[in-house]
């Protein structure tokens, strides 16, 4: 069930002043090395310019990655963040079907409005030729073609520029709302494990890939805007605050955690 537009706009208020609390009390890891990469300027697809980071955060048998869809007011599904590949220091250890991120999740209506969005996103890790693939549209029992990575709104909250492949695509919703974090076990994994070889993947189908770059005082992670940042900085810590169990007439059901 959709919220009201008033109950909507609550929760969304509420929803924002939590996430720079929560922003601010996150603890960071011990023992552990960070490198960010990101989508090259100017950066296209065939549905459209696309804009993404991945942090990695390398510690003892662990990865952090987290991934971040930086396109404001996307127009398409195709434009959106479902999947990354990486090496870590020639590890190949690591696979699994249950990587359930720490997210904040949305629908979007057919006028681009939001609301709160189904829990739970479930990606695929698998690792061929010493190349990790993070994949979000692996499939059944998987999350595809839902739980895609969704940018920022426009400044008024409003995908306005959303075509049908978003606003009101019951296949394609619900989104996950900008970031999401996932914490995977990797075997051998050291704080100083060099990540590389790192290709962004975007749209419901596999093949539109982009490789990264380090970002750097030449290559910065391209900026959200003020106004959206306030929105959704930080909703990676309120995950519980959009769970709720999916109706039984959604077309793509999740397994079982």
């Amino acid at each position: 069930m959709r919220l009201t537009k008033a109950t909507n706009r609550s929760y969304w208020m509420a929803l924002s002043v939590c996430a720079l609390v929560a922003t601010c009390t996150l603890p960071p890891l011990a023992g552990a090395n960070s490198v960010t990469f990101v989508t090259p300027v100017g950066a296209n697809v065939s549905a459209g310019p696309v804009s993404a980071s991945a942090t990695f955060v390398t510690g003892t048998d662990s990865l952090q990655l987290t991934l971040r869809d930086l396109l404001v007011n996307p127009g398409s599904a195709g434009q959106l963040v479902s999947d990354i590949f990486f090496s870590a220091g020639g590890l190949t250890s690591g696979t699994g079907t249950a990587n359930v991120p720490s997210a904040t999740y949305i629908d979007v209506a057919s006028n681009g409005t939001t609301s709160a969005g189904a829990c739970c996103a479930n990606w695929q890790l698998t690792s061929v030729g010493g190349i990790y693939h993070l994949n979000g549209i692996a499939g059944n029992p998987y999350s595809g073609p839902d739980y895609l990575i969704i940018g920022p709104p426009a400044a008024g909250g409003t995908y306005s520029n959303a075509n049908r492949s978003i606003a009101g695509n019951d296949p394609h919703n619900p989104f996950i709302y900008q970031s999401a974090v996932f914490t995977l076990g990797l075997v051998g994994m050291t704080p100083s494990t060099v990540i590389s070889n790192v290709v962004f993947s975007f749209g419901t189908q596999a093949g539109s890939n982009v490789a990264g770059v380090p970002a750097g005082p030449d290559v910065p992670v391209v900026p959200i805007p003020a106004a959206a940042w306030l929105f959704g900085s930080g909703l990676i810590a309120l995950v519980a605050m959009a769970r709720r169990t999916r109706p039984a007439t959604t077309t793509n059901q999740l397994s079982a955690a």
